[in-house]
């Protein structure tokens, strides 16, 4: 009965609605599968991206994109899942070094406030409290040049593909306060209302009913005040 139930209502319905391309719907999947580990769905799905065309680095950009909110071991073990996959399908693909250790922190920190301002546009002006530490406010730039400076302006995949990725993963994991902020991003970057929702409806078999109905509960709120 699961199986029937799977069958028709994930891939006969809502891998077949138009508001998100197969690419995008693939990307969500592979998100969600990273951060909440699950390892044998992932390498399937891997899979299934190959055979939708995603290339080897896309893929390999959307497990990167998931270390700041899983983690780096949850990265890792997921880009061995990919890596086997590569194999076992005879491709042959090295990723490309992007990062350049050499670079000038400060640079690397415009670089991420940039792409952070970009993305957020006046949300990412809005100050947040002040910390009370140091570790805190250092906290805060390292954020700002690894997180924005350094995953979020790699190649391979788009800013749209960044913030589904983004978003994926945040109603995964049940981040009400960071999804809020990243659905204002989305917003301010042209996916519609509707492309926004479509993200959480194809979570939905993925990470449970009320993890879903948690993130269109906010999803509204930020609509209403727009």
């Amino acid at each position: 009965d699961l199986h029937r139930i799977a069958g028709e209502a994930l891939f006969g319905s809502v891998w077949t609605r138009p508001a998100l391309t197969l690419e995008y719907r693939e990307m969500i999947t592979l998100s969600v599968l990273t951060v909440l580990e699950r390892d044998t769905q992932l390498k399937r799905h891997v899979g299934n991206a190959i055979n939708l065309g995603l290339s080897p680095d896309q893929i390999v950009e959307v497990l990167i994109h998931m270390a700041f909110y899983r983690g780096v071991p949850a990265t890792y073990n997921a880009l061995a899942i990919a890596k086997d996959v590569f194999d076992q399908r005879g491709i042959n693909f090295t990723p490309p070094s992007i990062f350049d250790p050499t670079e000038d922190p400060e640079n690397l920190y415009q670089r991420g406030l940039a792409r952070r301002t970009e993305y957020m546009g006046g949300e990412s002006q809005v100050p947040r409290s002040q910390p009370v530490t140091d570790a805190e406010r250092e906290f805060s730039r390292l954020t700002n040049e690894y997180y924005w400076g350094s995953v979020w302006t790699r190649p391979g995949l788009d800013l749209t593909s960044r913030s589904i990725c983004t978003l994926s993963a945040l109603i995964a994991l049940g981040q009400a306060g960071p999804l809020r902020s990243h659905i204002k991003g989305a917003r301010h970057i042209g996916l519609s209302q509707e492309e926004v929702v479509e993200v959480m409806v194809h979570t939905a078999f993925y990470v449970g009913l009320p993890f879903v109905r948690a993130a269109m509960d906010i999803a509204n709120e930020v609509f209403r005040a727009e």
